[in-house]
C-alpha cells in the first residue's frame, strides 16, 4: 500500500495494470458522483410527490385541470400531494426549486479556481478526500429532507454540487495516464460527469417501488464513501505529465515553464473559450432547470409528467455511451491533421482538431434550447436527444483544447479559473428562468441569438497565421494577450 500511496516520477514508473485500475476507478467515480446535481428534474418530481415546498402552493396554486378525489390537502397548510391523476402548475414552488438549483449550479464551478490551486499545491489525495466528504454529507442531508423540514435541501444541493465538481476536476488529469491517447482518455473522463445526472432516476424508481426515502439516500451516502477508501490507489500528488513514449517535440512543449500562468489565464484564447463553454453549458442547464415546469404545461396528468421525467433520467444515463465519441473524433482529426508535420505545424494541427466537434456542439445546443419553444412529446424527445449529445460533449471537447493550447502545468489552474468565471456568469440563470416564465418566446429567442455568437471561437481557430503567431509566442515564453 505504501507503493500505491507514493508519487511516481513518471508514467513509466506506474505499471500498465495500475494505470488501468486508476483510470477505471476515476471513470466510475466521475460517472456516479461528479454531476449528480444535474439530474435535478428527476429529483424535483420526487420531492413534489413528497410535498416538499408544497406549502408555497397555498396562495399561488393554479389548477389547470380539476383535482381528482385522490388529491389530498393536509390541514390549513394546503400541502399538495400529487397522484397519478393530478395535474397542477404552481409557479411559487417551481421558482423555489429553480432558485435552489441556480445556487447549486453557481456553486458547482465557482470554487473552481480554489480547487485548481488545491490540486496544484496540496495534490490529488487531499482534494479527493475533501470531495468525497462533501458528496457523502450531501446525501445525508438529502435523507433529512421532508415536507416538514425542506430547508435541508439547500445543504444537500450545495454539498452534492461542490463535492461533485471536486471529484470531476480531480479526475481530469487522469488523461495523462495514456499519453498516446490523451485526448480520448480526457474526453471520456470529461464526459463521464453526465451519466451521474441519471442517479436520481434510480432514486425515483426506488421511491415509486415504496422503499423508504431515508434508506435510499443513506445507501447512496454509503456508496459515496468509496471515494475515501479508494484514494490510496491514486498518485499522492498528481498524475505525471510525460512519458518516454512521447516525441521530443511533445516533451519540450510539456516542460516549457517559462510562460507565467497569468498569461494563459488572461489571454483572448481563454476568454473566448470561457464564453464558448459558458454559453453552451448555460443553455444545457437552462433546459434542465425549465424541464419540469415545461412538461407540466402540456402533460395530461402527473403520470405523463413522471414518464417525461424518467425519459430525462434515461437521457442522462445514455450519455455514458456518447462520452468517448468526442475524444475519439478529436484524436482521429488530430492524427490526420498532424500526419507528416513536426514542431509548430504539428502543434497548430492539434489545436485545430477540435474545430469541427465544437461547431457540432454549438448547433445541437441551439436545437436543444429551441425545443423549449414548442409543446408536445416530439419537442421533449428532440430536446432529450440533443441533451444526450451535448451534456458530455461540451466539456469533453473543451477540456482537451485547454490541454493542447496552454502549457500542461497550467491545466488545473486554467480549468479552475474558467469554472469560477462560468459559475459567476451562471448567476444569470435564475432571473433568466423567471424571464422565460413570463416572456417565453422573447427570452428564448434572445438566448438563441447569443448562443450563435460562440461560433466565433471555433471559427477563429481556422486561421493558421493567428495560431502560428500566438503559439510561437507561447513556446518562446513571450507575453501575449491573444
Amino acid at each position: 500500500m505504501a507503493v500505491l500511496c507514493a508519487q511516481p516520477p513518471s508514467i513509466g514508473d506506474m505499471s500498465r495494470g495500475h494505470r488501468w485500475l486508476v483510470f477505471l476507478v476515476g471513470i466510475f467515480e466521475t460517472m456516479v458522483w461528479s454531476g449528480t446535481v444535474f439530474g435535478w428534474a428527476s429529483l424535483v418530481h420526487v420531492l413534489k410527490t413528497k410535498g416538499v415546498y408544497g406549502n408555497l402552493c397555498k396562495e399561488s396554486l393554479h389548477q389547470v385541470y380539476s383535482l381528482s378525489a385522490n388529491a389530498t390537502r393536509e390541514g390549513d397548510d394546503a400541502v399538495l400531494m400529487l397522484t397519478d391523476s393530478t395535474k397542477v402548475a404552481c409557479s411559487s414552488q417551481d421558482q423555489q426549486y429553480a432558485l435552489i438549483y441556480t445556487i447549486a449550479c453557481v456553486l458547482y464551478s465557482s470554487p473552481g479556481i480554489l480547487i485548481g490551486y488545491c490540486l496544484h499545491h496540496f495534490g490529488l489525495a487531499v482534494t479527493r478526500i475533501l470531495g468525497g466528504l462533501l458528496v457523502f454529507s450531501g446525501f445525508v442531508l438529502l435523507a433529512l429532507t421532508t415536507a416538514e423540514s425542506p430547508s435541508f435541501l439547500w445543504g444537500a444541493a450545495i454539498f452534492l454540487s461542490v463535492g461533485g465538481n471536486i471529484v470531476r476536476m480531480a479526475g481530469l488529469q487522469l488523461g495523462n495516464l495514456f499519453p498516446e491517447r490523451r485526448n480520448t482518455a480526457m474526453a471520456i473522463i470529461s464526459g463521464m460527469f453526465t451519466p451521474s445526472a441519471g442517479i436520481f432516476i434510480i432514486l425515483q424508481y426506488a421511491c415509486e417501488a415504496g422503499l423508504p426515502w431515508e434508506y435510499i439516500c443513506s445507501g447512496f451516502a454509503a456508496v459515496a464513501s468509496l471515494i475515501l477508501l479508494l484514494t490510496p490507489l491514486m498518485p499522492r500528488h498528481h498524475v505525471p505529465y510525460t512519458d518516454n513514449i512521447e516525441s521530443k517535440d511533445e516533451v519540450v512543449k510539456e516542460k516549457d515553464t517559462s510562460k507565467a500562468v497569468k498569461e494563459s489565464l488572461f489571454s483572448w484564447s481563454n476568454a473566448l473559450h470561457t464564453y464558448w463553454v459558458f454559453s453552451n453549458m448555460f443553455c444545457v442547464v437552462l433546459f434542465s432547470t425549465y424541464f419540469n415546469s415545461w412538461i407540466n404545461t402540456f402533460s395530461e396528468d402527473t403520470a405523463e409528467a413522471a414518464h417525461y421525467s424518467r425519459m430525462y433520467g434515461y437521457a442522462n444515463v445514455l450519455c455514458f455511451f456518447i462520452s468517448p465519441l468526442p475524444g475519439l473524433l478529436v484524436d482521429t482529426i488530430a492524427t490526420k491533421f498532424q500526419k507528416g508535420k513536426t514542431g509548430l505545424q504539428k502543434h497548430i494541427a492539434s489545436v485545430q482538431a477540435p474545430i469541427i466537434p465544437m461547431i457540432m456542439v454549438t448547433l445541437t445546443v441551439t436545437v436543444q434550447l429551441g425545443s423549449l419553444m414548442f409543446k408536445g412529446a416530439a419537442a421533449v424527445y428532440i430536446g432529450l436527444m440533443c441533451l444526450t449529445i451535448n451534456r458530455p460533449s461540451c466539456l469533453a471537447v473543451g477540456n482537451p483544447l485547454i490541454r493542447i493550447r496552454f502549457p500542461a502545468e497550467h491545466f488545473n489552474r486554467v480549468i479552475g479559473f474558467q469554472g469560477t468565471a462560468v459559475a459567476l456568469l451562471t448567476l444569470l440563470q435564475y432571473p433568466h428562468f423567471t424571464w422565460v416564465q413570463y416572456q417565453h418566446v422573447i427570452a428564448l429567442g434572445a438566448t438563441l441569438a447569443a448562443l450563435l455568437l460562440n461560433l466565433s471561437h471555433p471559427l477563429h481557430l481556422c486561421s493558421k497565421t493567428y495560431l502560428s503567431r500566438v503559439l510561437s509566442n507561447d513556446s518562446q515564453g513571450k507575453p501575449t494577450k491573444v
